[in-house]
């Protein structure tokens, strides 16, 4: 049975039979759930298309153009715009190419998480999910705080009017309630099914997208063309200090293609819909910071200089007026919604396929038998955050760039190493090199700044941010350790 369930090209009903062998007669008697132990869904009952990935990625990647005031601010337009196009061509585009050879390579539930254990064993597999899990999951429950806190700073005041500066939008267990509300609301997508989930992204993505085409057009219009020389403008007075915040704002902006990789199980042609999908959404993410900015930098007022992270609002206030300004904040809180959706949505398909290949005890790959979601992965994921919900995160969000960026290193290393030692793998899409020159080349650009970055949660902040992740890192192993102990799962998957 063991080696059925390990041999090369063994089908996903293969792999569901022999795997719970022995168990059926529990499944037949619970009508509502089934546990799958492939790795994905069989190719009649994928769901997720080319659009699909795009509306996942841009929500994992960009979620539109709030928070990229200080791309602007902080060195100024000339260097911020040359910046967006720095990272798109030498950290997105590399990180999106990767994701599409594997993904078609190792088109599996769990993503990143297989790519690594193929590369370097089940044990670097698991470091790879937990750093990834748990960057993923803290960074969640940030989102129905900046919800609740937009929505109540703009429309929490005496008749449906913003508060004062002064005003507190804290509101206790009253604020609490309110969030726990958010949290199921943006939960519900995930639980239906992954077609209905797509289908909900996409309209997330043109209420996000709509306002900002708007805002752009009335915007140079009002301005009579604006003063598009501005563009060329920076600040004579910028430091190292300025410049290296500039390329924190870059990378995060730029960061999370990988995503996808998580629900491959999930896609129908993966070979076309991931090179395509994720180009794509490339593109889009591109216009969706160029528009909005540019339009803003050359109508001049607010100024630039002055511009703060959470200013769009502001800017579209000044430049367009107060109709203008509450749509901008509906879509803040319409793309609050859709990055909770889609990080939710990623990482519950990666706790699924961790234990459909048997990385996680197997009641995280149950789905439900109606609409075929991991429901008891999404659930655990959302106990948690209803948990971190009631606390302040803004020490604690700092940890997620620690782990993020080393597991997006692990994966690029993962990628070479896969192409060295195992060139004959099928890749249904391949990144266009085949030299080991040109393949340092090509990787050369995002490891040393993926690195750059993981050395730098460590020398920043005093001791409590680099203790914290220390701790964090640590525990790893202790897990992987105890649930190998405790639990009995065993890695297997049919490319070993």
């Amino acid at each position: 049975m063991e080696a059925a369930l390990c041999r090369p090209g063994a089908s996903s009903r293969e792999i569901e039979t022999l795997a719970t062998a022995g168990t059926s007669s529990e499944l037949d008697d619970d009508p509502l759930e089934t546990e799958l132990c492939s790795s994905g869904s069989t190719p009649d009952q994928r769901s997720l298309g080319m659009w699909a990935i795009v509306f996942i990625v841009f929500f994992n990647v960009s979620g539109g153009p709030f928070g990229s005031e200080e791309i602007v601010s902080t060195c100024g337009p000339l260097p911020g715009f040359i910046g967006i196009f720095v990272f798109m061509l030498l950290w997105g585009m590399p990180v999106a190419l990767v994701t599409a050879e594997l993904s078609t390579a190792l088109p599996d539930n769990g993503g990143y998480s297989i790519w690594v254990s193929e590369a370097f064993g089940e044990f670097w597999g698991f470091q790879e999910s937990y750093w990834s899990w748990t960057s993923g999951v803290v960074d969640n429950a940030v989102y129905p705080v900046l919800a609740y806190e937009t929505a109540v700073r703009i429309f929490g005041g005496r008749g449906g009017e913003p508060l004062d500066e002064d005003e507190s939008a804290d509101g206790g267990w009253t604020a609490f309630m309110c969030k726990l509300v958010l949290v199921i609301l943006f939960t519900l997508p995930n639980l239906l099914s992954p077609r209905s989930f797509g289908l909900g992204l996409g309209f997330a993505f043109a209420m996000v997208a709509v306002p900002f085409l708007v805002f752009s057009v009335l915007s140079i219009y009002n301005a009579g063309g604006g003063t598009w020389s501005i563009m060329a403008a920076s600040r004579h007075d910028a430091s190292w200090h300025d410049y290296a915040v500039l390329g924190e704002a870059l990378y995060w902006n730029w960061n999370g293609f990988d995503c996808v990789s998580t629900c491959a199980g999930e896609v129908r042609d993966p070979a076309r819909s991931f090179p395509r999908g994720l180009m794509t959404v490339m593109g889009i993410i591109l216009l969706a910071y160029l528009i909005p900015l540019s339009a803003a930098v050359v109508c001049r007022d607010p100024n630039w200089e002055l511009w703060q992270a959470g200013w769009m609002s502001t800017i579209a206030l000044e430049q367009v007026g107060h109709w203008m300004a509450r749509w901008i904040v509906v879509a803040a809180f319409v793309s609050n919604f859709g990055q909770y959706s889609a990080e939710l949505f990623e990482d519950s398909w990666q706790l699924a396929g961790m234990a459909d290949v048997g990385m996680l005890p197997k009641i995280f790959a149950r789905r439900h038998n109606l609409f075929g979601t991991p429901w008891f992965a999404i659930c655990f994921q959302v106990a948690i955050i209803v948990f971190l919900v009631s606390f302040d995160f803004m020490s604690i969000v700092i940890v997620d760039n620690c782990f993020s960026v080393i597991g997006t290193l692990l994966e690029l290393a993962a990628f070479i190493k896969l192409r060295l030692a195992k060139p004959d793998m099928p890749r249904p899409f391949a990144v266009p090199i085949r030299s080991k020159l040109g393949l340092a080349v090509f990787m050369c650009f995002p490891l040393v700044l993926g690195m750059t970055v993981f050395v730098s949660t460590f020398t920043g902040g005093g001791w409590r941010i680099p203790a914290i992740n220390f701790v964090g890192l640590a525990c790893g192993p202790l897990l992987h350790w105890a649930i190998k102990r405790f639990s009995g799962a065993r890695y297997v998957h049919g490319h070993t």
